[in-house]
């Protein structure tokens, strides 16, 4: 170890000691001068960091952890806009109160501001540790049959509304419309809005969801059976053939009528056998393209009715999942990514690139360890390279997160790193304040890991 790296090793040493032994006494001195952060040396031009999912209370304190990321090179904060507070009371009763406080310490720690509008809920997935429901009067406008996913279990989901339901984009104009018109003073202050587009803010079906039920490494259910999803898949085929007779043409069967046609009734031996087959490859495509839609309609809204106020210097963003397990199973491939909605990477992202959005995807930190070993054949670096790859091919600004938080895995920043330097990432985003700055504003064990191999 170099003198230098000792001499910093120590001083995160001593700050750890001082806070233990001082209590609730704050400071937010930095670890590196910020002279020492020289633009040439970074990986990416921004970095940012995922505040905490829950709200504040104390902003004194939350003061105080925004400058110690500041005083430590951070350039930007990252915060949820949730549905569930700004429109809780009704429909068009907008309180954005809270959130304008949020900005105003926000813009006096020096950081620039990132939100997401997330019109999904907090709380079922993997390390929510809050619980934000959608507005409770969201749930009165259609029958559920219409407006939520439905698995193929039976097994219905409140995460998100189901993108089936057309009569909802009215409320997210709505909802865009109303947080432009109010934070439209914060213009100079906003670096990128994200645009919230399923469960847990990503472009995706929750195939996956632990509140349902699913554990890891299952492959996830397939959401394509409420009333309003059987409809849609019909009425996708008709466009696609114009007749009955089309279908059965194509697909080498024999339906005596539109009823007939229904998703897979036996998802397992749908990923074994059926994937390949006419109605295999019609089904996907379109389970894909209800997701592509949907972006569409959704950075439309965003491009009438938030640029107009915010300004055109502020680009849009979107969230891709990284689903990595079962990529290589022998027996059903990259069935967990299918399952929650990603057939063809390609095509998604040239989708995105059209929108004239910017792609966030995740799981950076992760390494294909487990990608030959059952039951996981997971590969997260596998999946990474590749949409890295499609994305600098076809000029997709791309940013980076975390999947989970690193929590004492420094090797993990060395992932981020790597893949930070092979592929033209535009910035990068740490999953979660609380890793790297304790609840007194004091630097963590963990922020030297990430100030070197991610900040500088």
């Amino acid at each position: 170890m170099s003198k230098v790296c000792r001499i910093k090793n120590n001083l995160i040493s001593s700050a750890a000691t001082l806070a233990l032994l001082v209590g609730t006494v704050a400071f937010a001195q930095p670890l590196q001068s910020n002279n020492d952060f020289e633009p040439t040396e970074r990986r990416v031009r921004f970095v940012s960091v995922m505040a905490p999912l829950s709200n504040i209370h104390d902003w004194d304190t939350f003061a105080t952890r925004l400058r110690t990321l500041k005083s430590n090179g951070v350039d930007g904060l990252t915060t949820d806009i949730w549905w569930g507070n700004f429109e809780r009371s009704g429909d068009n009763q907008f309180d954005w109160s809270y959130y304008k406080q949020y900005a105003r310490v926000v813009e006096a720690s020096g950081l620039k501001w990132i939100p997401i509008l997330s019109f999904h809920q907090c709380g079922g997935n993997v390390g929510d540790d809050c619980n934000v429901p959608l507005p409770s009067w969201i749930w009165n406008l259609a029958p559920a049959s219409e407006m939520q996913y439905k698995d193929e279990r039976g097994v219905v989901n409140n995460e998100y509304v189901a993108p089936f339901y057309q009569d909802i984009y009215p409320q997210y104009a709505e909802a865009m419309n109303s947080f432009s018109a109010n934070f439209q003073e914060f213009s100079s202050l906003i670096k990128k809005v994200y645009i919230s587009l399923g469960p847990a803010g990503e472009l995706r079906y929750p195939s996956y969801a632990p509140s349902t039920g699913w554990n890891y490494p299952h492959r996830g259910y397939l959401n394509a059976y409420s009333d309003a999803a059987v409809r849609d898949f019909r009425q996708y085929l008709f466009t696609k053939y114009g007749s009955l007779n089309a279908i059965n043409e194509a697909w080498g069967i024999f339906l005596n009528g539109y009823d007939e046609i229904t998703p897979p009734n036996d998802g397992d031996n749908f990923f074994i056998n059926g994937r390949g087959t006419p109605y295999g490859r019609d089904f996907l495509s379109w389970y894909q393209s209800v997701l592509e839609r949907h972006l569409g309609r959704m950075l439309d809204l965003a491009r009438h009715h938030l640029r107009p106020q915010l300004g055109a210097h502020i680009p849009f963003g979107v969230k891709l999942p990284g689903v990595h397990w079962l990529h290589n199973s022998p027996t059903m491939p990259r069935a967990a990514e299918n399952a929650a909605g990603m057939v063809d990477y390609e095509s998604l992202l040239r989708h995105i690139k059209s929108e004239g959005a910017h792609l966030t995807f995740t799981c950076l930190e992760m390494d294909d360890y487990n990608k030959w070993n059952a039951p996981f054949y997971s590969a997260p670096k596998t999946i990474v390279n590749k949409v890295s790859s499609i994305a600098n091919r076809i000029g997709l600004p791309i940013n980076g997160e975390n999947a989970i938080a690193i929590n004492g895995y420094p090797q993990r920043y060395d992932e981020i790193a790597d893949v930070l330097s092979r592929y033209q990432y535009e910035s990068f985003t740490l999953l979660r304040i609380n890793n790297i700055v304790d609840s007194w504003g004091n630097p963590t064990q963990e922020m030297w890991p990430f100030l070197d191999k991610i900040v500088r």
